[in-house]
């Protein structure tokens, strides 16, 4: 009897003692190598948790790769809060060398291929599509919704590529059934001296736009 429980007693020392290696080990991959770790959670399709890691890796390294990937991956699972913090540090203030940082990474990212997406786009109008949506979530007031659509316009070519912040912005009003902010963006578009209006997609977006804006004249 007295040997069985020294057995037990032994094995439940050296599992106690195993748990808290494994628990010492992930704490210093952490703070060690949150790379390995970010790594370590996409492979197990927990993207939230790799995106910080990938944040927390941006911090260690100032890799502007870590932070991009950190915002990307909270603006596509809409954790609005971070994505903003996560895009304002990436985008800079204008005129300062941060922008001029992001300018130069999004031409290296031109022609990438992403999992949902064909080789060939550019990355800049991908990322501030991101952030338009991102801000239109997180806009409460009238003002703070025509912020985001200047700065959408202000982050599209005038050629209106499908890949670009006006459209992802539009796309989303138009998915969140917001009637009253799809009329504004008839309305502002009309007048917007950007744009080429005979183009396809000026047309296409117009079009879906008028729907929304003949049933927020209904209401």
């Amino acid at each position: 009897m007295q040997m069985k429980k020294l057995i037990l007693k032994t094995a439940l020392i050296t599992f106690g003692i195993t748990i808290i290696l494994m628990v010492s080990l992930f704490g210093i991959l952490s703070f060690c190598a949150p790379s390995a770790m970010m790594k370590l959670f996409d492979s197990l399709g927990l993207e939230n948790i790799s995106g910080d890691y990938a944040y927390q890796e941006y911090q260690h390294t100032k890799v502007l790769d870590y932070l991009a990937r950190s915002f990307e991956i909270a603006a596509s699972n809409k954790k609005d809060d971070v994505a903003e913090s996560r895009f304002e540090e990436l985008y800079g203030e204008d005129g300062s060398e941060r922008r001029s940082e992001f300018g130069e990474y999004c031409v290296s990212q031109n022609g990438k291929a992403l999992p949902d997406k064909v080789p060939a786009y550019d990355y800049r109008a991908y990322v501030c599509g991101l952030a338009a949506c991102v801000r239109y979530r997180s806009a409460v007031t009238d003002t703070e919704k025509e912020a985001v659509y200047a700065f959408a316009v202000s982050e599209t070519p005038s050629d209106l590529p499908a890949e670009s912040p006006v459209i992802a912005l539009i796309v989303e009003a138009a998915e969140s059934n917001d009637r009253a902010y799809c009329s504004y963006l008839f309305e502002s578009l009309d007048r917007e001296g950007k744009f080429d209006k005979e183009s396809e997609n000026y047309l296409n977006i117009k079009n879906l736009l008028s729907e929304y804006k003949e049933n927020a004249s209904d209401e």
